[in-house]
């Protein structure tokens, strides 16, 4: 498999744990409706980075600035709903946990890796 077929796949698996990811934060907090606008705006400005990124050629930016930036905000909803309740910093970590693992983490790796790959492919 190639390096941009790579790319590719990288770019469609962040982008579909953005969908989830802030599409089940929207829908917790405002409700189903506002759940699945928010993740068609996700995947909407997902699309349209990816397509900036492809055009602008040797720069990642336009794809991984909206990216980090829609990252960050479920991050910081979930640390924000953890400050605002009365819990210990205990309860807090655990409730953390599979967010954490399950979207943080990852996310993390996947840029990493298409970080890598676009270097990798600006070289050759």
């Amino acid at each position: 498999m190639s390096d941009k077929a790579l790319r590719y796949i990288i770019a469609l698996a962040i982008a579909m744990l953005l969908i989830y990811q802030i599409g089940t934060l929207i829908s917790g907090i405002f409700g189903m409706v506002w759940g699945t606008v928010a993740a068609i705006v996700v995947a909407a400005v997902s699309f349209f980075s990816a397509r900036l990124a492809k055009a602008a050629g040797k720069s990642s930016l336009w794809f991984l600035f909206p990216t980090i930036v829609l990252i960050l905000v479920p991050i910081a909803l979930k640390i924000w709903r953890g400050i605002t309740q009365d819990q210990t910093w205990l309860d807090m970590l655990v409730r953390l946990a599979p967010f954490t693992v399950g979207f943080g983490a990852p996310i993390i790796l996947l840029l990493v890796a298409y970080y890598e790959l676009r270097k990798r492919d600006i070289r050759s």
